[in-house]
């Protein structure tokens, strides 16, 4: 039975699908904590080979610094909420206190790995402590998450803090898991993996080497007892210490990408790489599964 995906390609792929949908995460609760469990399977992970073949494997550690192979994209779960998560409605402005976003920090910095710190530091970067920020290029909530990546991760209110850091978290905790460097894991967040890769490095990006080195100094002060500044929140306003360069790049687009979700996000160019659309809104790229899209409209 070993050798059949080998001698059959086409049965080898629908079994390595049947594997993917058995990686399911496993979480555990540890001191009052939630934290992720030990599991049998992993994550399937996909790469395309110079002649085109696609590579399933739980072992992406074996490519991913292969320049023969390019991974196709970034496997998401849904996010984990815990048991006492009671969902405001969705049209109110949103509110975090001191108190209820440390528990949320915690909470989802401990399940994907992340220092509590390095996580304060990205939400202060990012929309300086506004769970209702919304970026030029549509990025939301206190970390700014995308649209197509919370959809990704079956988030329902991209502004609700605790659905926004779970996936905010998480999509730095991939950022780790595909460059295993803080920097380049942050570079990432901000200018999407692909130009990562594309660059082999931090991408020569004003606002994106800017932003690498802002969130260090924010995560070295938090860690040396720095507190975060009393939060001001507002029901509208980018909040983001990156605003004006990110206003740089803004003004009407010739693009606007509608999902399934009800959010927009502007582009300056759509690609259609099936079965993704590729959305460049300025320097950054992001991979946008085609499901998750209902139109793509020209402005």
């Amino acid at each position: 039975m070993g050798v059949l995906p080998w001698k059959y390609p086409a049965l080898g792929v629908i079994l390595s699908f049947c594997l993917a949908l058995s990686g399911a995460s496993v979480f555990a609760q540890s001191d009052g904590r939630t934290t992720v469990a030990s599991r049998n399977e992993r994550t399937m992970h996909q790469f395309q080979g110079k002649d085109g073949a696609v590579t399933f494997t739980n072992r992406p550690e074996k490519y991913k610094h292969r320049s023969d192979f390019v991974e196709l994209a970034i496997k998401y779960e849904r996010i984990p909420l815990p048991p006492q998560y009671k969902p405001t409605p969705v049209t109110q402005p949103k509110v975090v206190t001191d108190e209820n976003l440390r528990s949320i920090v915690s909470r989802y910095a401990a399940l994907y790995g992340l220092s509590e710190t390095l996580v304060y530091a990205v939400i202060r970067a990012e929309s300086n402590f506004n769970p209702n920020a919304v970026s030029p290029a549509g990025a939301r909530g206190l970390m700014q998450l995308m649209p197509g990546t919370a959809a990704e991760m079956g988030v329902t209110d991209i502004f609700d803090p605790t659905q926004n850091v779970a996936g905010g978290t998480q999509y730095l905790s991939k950022m780790f898991g595909i460059f295993n460097d803080k920097r380049l894991a942050l570079a990432a967040y901000n200018a999407g993996p692909e130009n990562v890769k594309k660059y082999k490095g931090i991408p020569p990006f004003e606002e994106t080497r800017n932003y690498v080195r802002i969130v260090l100094a924010f995560e070295e002060a938090y860690a040396g007892g720095a507190t975060a500044p009393k939060l001001t929140i507002s029901s509208s306003g980018t909040g983001s210490q990156f605003s004006s360069a990110q206003q740089k790049v803004s003004g009407k687009k010739p693009f606007i990408v509608h999902f399934h979700s009800g959010l927009t996000q502007p582009a300056d160019q759509v690609h259609d790489k099936d079965p993704y659309w590729y959305i460049e809104y300025g320097p950054r790229i992001y991979p946008v599964r085609k499901d998750l899209v209902k139109t793509i409209e020209k402005a």
